[in-house]
Formats: structure tokens, sequence, C-alpha cells
């Protein structure tokens, strides 16, 4: 609770949501986009989105190049309540709510360790400082991005599956199919992978809880279109979402996979169609190769997730679907929170086996997705090199390559995992045999 609340109360200290371009740039564009919709106005059109930052008394962005409102129209219908309160009161509001899911999920994933790991309060600690401690958190947090909160959703979803929450008696999985249900609705190509790597688990209780979630957000986004239709806004609203979407996405845009903008690391595109889009003009040949190497890691991903047997297995194969899922679809690196789920299969590998390389690698790659030079140092190399070097493709492709990597490391500890297993099997079946001839 408290290195929650000390992430939170630390982002808010610095923020000013009126003057300042950065705080909750996110936010502002997102309920300004909630406000049109919940008034049946176009919620994708820039000069609506304008007269409300005004109407607020709030500074527009400099440019409004990647200020686009790009959410889903059942995301904003599941926000528009917010729209009763102004925008820098649900601003705070937001940044709030989010510290405060994420302190529930941090606390579950501590209890979740001790239960399943058998984990001791000192080493409980260091899953609270190591899920609080990196920028791409803080760096979310002070933006006003929902990843945050669909990332501490996520991990509910996740560690309740089961057992559901410590005042639930009966391990009701509804409780988890909520929080995934929110996730999916928030956020969809955020909670999508969470989801998907819990139903491929070989366990029945996880694909409970994802089939409730599906149904839930189906349900929310099914009514939610048929009061847009009541309305007469639904053919503007899908219109408008289907037309920003194109914008954003085509060459030269801020989505745009083949881009060379320079930008902080914490903002960088991560999909591995960014990472060959650098060498590739060709959209026909990118889209293929891509399709071709995702297919590839898929089935090796989806072997291991097959074989897990263990709490330890299913730990890590959630945590390398949320790797591929960045990877396999448009992310900026800061929604890899979703990857602190991983702290706790970190700590317990540390404290287990100090010296196995995977954990500390894990960890470094994650950190590389954060971590890099000045970014007027990082903007001079890039402009002294040319357009296709490998500098410039390091420097402007880090988050994506990390996360590429992550999750190599990931299938490579997912089949230590069951190698150990295996031994740690055969070697009790050898000593069972013993005792039986003894």
């Amino acid at each position: 609770m408290c290195a929650a609340g000390g992430l939170t109360a630390s982002t808010l200290y610095g923020v000013q949501i009126r003057t300042s371009t950065f705080a909750a740039s996110d936010f502002k564009t997102l309920y300004a986009s909630v406000w049109c919709f919940a008034h049946h106005i176009d919620a994708y059109n820039i000069a609506n989105l304008q007269s409300v930052f005004v109407a607020n008394n709030v500074v527009q962005p400099e440019k409004w190049f990647g200020h686009a409102p790009v959410y889903p129209p059942t995301t904003l219908a599941l926000l528009s309540p917010i729209a009763a309160m102004g925008m820098v009161t649900a601003a705070y509001v937001l940044m709030i709510l989010s510290g405060v899911l994420l302190a529930v999920a941090v606390a579950a994933l501590m209890r979740y360790a001790a239960v399943n790991f058998n984990m001791g309060p000192v080493w409980r600690m260091a899953i609270a400082g190591l899920c609080v401690g990196g920028p791409l958190l803080s760096f979310g947090l002070a933006m006003g991005n929902v990843s945050l909160a669909v990332a501490a959703l996520c991990f509910l979803a996740f560690v309740w599956r089961k057992s559901g929450p410590p005042w639930s008696r009966r391990g009701s999985p509804w409780i988890s199919s909520v929080a995934l249900a929110l996730a999916l609705l928030l956020k969809p190509h955020l909670g999508l992978w969470t989801g998907l790597g819990m139903f491929l688990l070989p366990e029945r209780a996880a694909r409970a809880v994802v089939v409730r979630a599906i149904a839930l957000a189906a349900g929310f986004a099914t009514a939610s279109m048929a009061a847009m239709a009541a309305m007469g806004t639904l053919g503007l609203e899908i219109h408008s979402y289907l037309a920003i979407l194109s914008a954003e996405t085509s060459a030269g845009a801020s989505m745009s996979v083949a881009s060379h903008e320079v930008l902080p690391i914490v903002a960088q595109i991560t999909s591995l169609e960014s990472i060959v889009g650098f060498w590739i003009g060709s959209p026909m040949i990118r889209v293929a190769l891509t399709g071709l190497l995702l297919l590839g890691l898929g089935f090796l991903l989806l072997r291991q997730t097959k074989l897990v047997d263990t709490e330890r297995g299913a730990l890590l194969a959630i945590g390398a679907w949320c790797t591929l899922g960045m990877i396999a679809t448009y992310h900026r690196a800061h929604d890899a929170a979703l990857v602190v789920v991983l702290v706790p299969w970190v700590v317990d590998r540390v404290r287990r086996t100090p010296f196995a390389w995977h954990a500390w690698v894990a960890t470094m790659l994650y950190c590389a997705m954060s971590a890099s030079a000045d970014f007027e140092v990082v903007k001079r190399w890039v402009s002294n090199a040319s357009a296709h070097s490998l500098t410039a493709f390091v420097l402007l492709r880090q988050a994506g390559l990390a996360d590429l990597l992550l999750l190599c490391v990931l299938l490579l500890a997912m089949g230590r995992e069951r190698t150990r297993v295996w031994a740690h099997g055969t070697a009790s079946a050898e000593a069972d045999d013993l005792a039986i001839a003894a």
C-alpha cells in the first residue's frame, strides 16, 4: 500500500493538469472524447475535442499529432459517467483510482507469492518495491493512460482465478471475470492477451473466468451499441472511429509502424511489424513477414503453455502471452506495465537459484524498455546517423527489441521449468522405488 501510494503521491505532486501539455495528456484527450460521446456528438472530431479543452480552461496540445482519440466507442460508453465532472477533477480521480487498483493488485501478487511459492515477508516486500519502481508505471500514470488500471485489473483476474479474493469464502470466479471484462472494455488490445493466456492454460478455472469475462464484455458492448442505435449516433461514431484509426495508422502518422519519429523510449512503438518495417518499405512484404514470425512465436508459446503443470509455469505463460501481445499488436512501451505480473517469478527465481540467468536477463530487458541515454543525446545520435543505420534502428526500436528478446527468454525459462519439474518428478519416483525395494 505504501509503495503504490508513494508512486501515486509523487506523480500527483508534480502534475499541473491545466497548464502542462504533458500532464495527463492521454487522459485529457480521452475525457474530451468521452464528453462528446456522452452528449451525442462526434467523439472523434478534433474540433469538438478542442471545444471541450477550451470549456475546461485546459491548455491544448502544441500539435494534435499523436493526440488523436483512438479508443473504441465501447470504452467511451464505459467511461461516460466521468463526463458528469470536469476534466481536471476527472483526471485526478483517474490517477488516484489507478493508484488504488495498483495497490490492491500488488497486495494480491504478494499474497499469491506467499501461498504458491512459500515466500517470506522480506521477499514479498521486494515484490512490492519492484512492482512500482520502474519508470514505465510512473510515466503511464503521469500521462493519465488507462494502461496502469488495465494492468492492475489483469493481475487481479489471473491471481484470483482459482481462489477468488481473500474476502470471497467460496472462491467465486465472478470477481476475476468482472476484472478481466473491465480490462477488455477499457483497453481491448491490452486485456486480450491476459485473457488469451488464461484460456490456453490447461486448467478449467482459468477458462471459466475468461468465458464469463467475454460474456460480460460482449453483453455490455451489445447494450451500448443498442443504446447508440436508439439515439441515432451508432453510424456516426463507428464511421468516425474507423476514419480516425485509418488516419492515425497511415504513413507518416503517429501510429504508423514504419515511422522513424524520434520518441522517448517509454513512448516508443513496440510491435514486431514496426521492427520489420524499419527495414522493409513494402507494406505487403512487411505484413507477410511479420505474420510468419508471429505465427512461429505463437506456435512455440502455445506448445509450452499446453504443457504447463505448475503454478510457476502458469505465471510464466501469462507473462509470455502478455509479452507476445506487446509485439503482436500496436502498443506503446508504457503498456508494458502488464509485464510486471512476472515480478513474483523473478523474485522467487532469484531467491531459490540466485546464479540462474533467466530472471536477471528478463529484468534487464524489462528495464531496457525505459532506460536509455538522454533524449536530446538520442536525437543528436539519430540525426548524425543515416536513416537506416544500425544505430538509428537500435535507438528508435529499443523498446520493441527488448520486448522481443524478453519473449525469447521467457520461452527458454518455460522450457527450463518443465525440465526442472520432470527431473524432480523422476528423482521422487526413483526414491519411491528404492523405498519399496528396501
